[in-house]
C-alpha cells in the first residue's frame, strides 16, 4: 500500500481516537456510544465504521495509545541493563514513576481509571475489548521491573528485608493504585460527589513517600545513592 495511503488512513483513524478522547472527558468511557464519536468526528457514520466497527475496539485502541504515550518502556529497559546497584536502579525506577504518572493525569488516567472499575464489574467485556489491546502496560511493566529488582536483590543479599518479599511487593502494588485512584479523584473530578479528605495529594510526593517506605521495608536508608 502506497505510503500516502498508509498516512491518509492513520491520520483518520487518529481523527476518531481524538474524538473519542475528547467525549470521555465528558462522559465515563464506559459510557461512551459509536454515536457519540460519529457526532464528535463530524465524519458519516460509514465513515468512522470504516475504521472501528463497535465501541469495543475503539476502547482497546485508547488503551493501546496511553500505553504507547512518552517512551517510558525504553527508560525502564535503559535503567534495567544499567548496571547500577539496586538502589540505584530502583529509585530510578520511582522517578520513572513519577513522570508516568503526572503524564498520565493530564491524559488519559482518567479512562483508564473508569474502565478499571468498570471491568472489575463486569470481566466478560474486559476479556472482550482486552483481546484487542496489541501493546503492553506500562504500569504493569514497571512493577514487575521493580519486583524484579527487590528479589533479586534480596537473594543476592543487598537488601536485608524486615517483611517478608511477598508483602513488600504487594504493598508497593496497593500504593501505587491507591496513589492512582486518590490522585485521578482529587484532579480529574470535581463536585460534592468527590470525598474531600483534606489533605493535597501531590502524585511525585506520595511517590517519593512509597519510596522511602519501600527503602526502610528493603533494610536501606532511602538516602543512600
Amino acid at each position: 500500500m502506497p505510503k500516502v495511503k498508509n498516512e491518509y488512513l492513520e491520520n483518520k483513524r487518529n481523527q476518531i481516537l481524538d474524538a473519542a478522547f475528547a467525549v470521555c472527558k465528558r462522559k465515563p468511557a464506559y459510557d461512551i456510544t459509536m454515536t457519540d464519536i460519529v457526532l464528535e468526528t463530524g465524519m458519516s457514520q460509514g465513515g468512522v465504521y470504516k475504521y472501528f466497527n463497535n465501541i469495543d475496539l475503539v476502547l482497546a485502541a485508547l488503551i493501546d495509545k496511553s500505553n504507547l504515550q512518552g517512551n517510558y518502556i525504553e527508560q525502564i529497559d535503559k535503567i534495567m541493563e544499567s548496571g547500577n546497584a539496586p538502589n540505584i536502579n530502583l529509585h530510578n525506577l520511582f522517578l520513572v514513576s513519577e513522570q508516568y504518572f503526572s503524564d498520565m493525569l493530564i491524559s488519559y488516567n482518567k479512562v483508564l481509571f473508569e474502565l478499571s472499575t468498570f471491568f472489575a464489574y463486569h470481566p466478560e467485556r474486559y476479556e472482550r475489548i482486552n483481546k484487542n489491546v496489541t501493546t503492553s502496560s506500562t504500569f504493569e511493566y514497571l512493577t514487575q521491573c521493580a519486583s524484579r529488582i527487590i528479589v533479586s536483590g534480596v537473594e543476592n543479599g543487598y537488601f536485608m528485608p524486615v517483611m517478608p518479599v511477598n508483602d513488600i511487593l504487594a504493598f508497593i502494588i496497593a500504593s501505587f493504585d491507591g496513589i492512582i485512584r486518590d490522585v485521578t479523584l482529587s484532579k480529574c473530578y470535581s463536585g460534592n460527589s468527590v470525598p474531600k479528605s483534606g489533605f493535597v495529594f501531590h502524585e511525585k510526593n506520595l511517590i517519593h513517600c512509597l519510596y522511602a517506605s519501600t527503602m526502610y521495608l528493603l533494610g536501606k536508608n532511602h538516602k543512600e545513592r
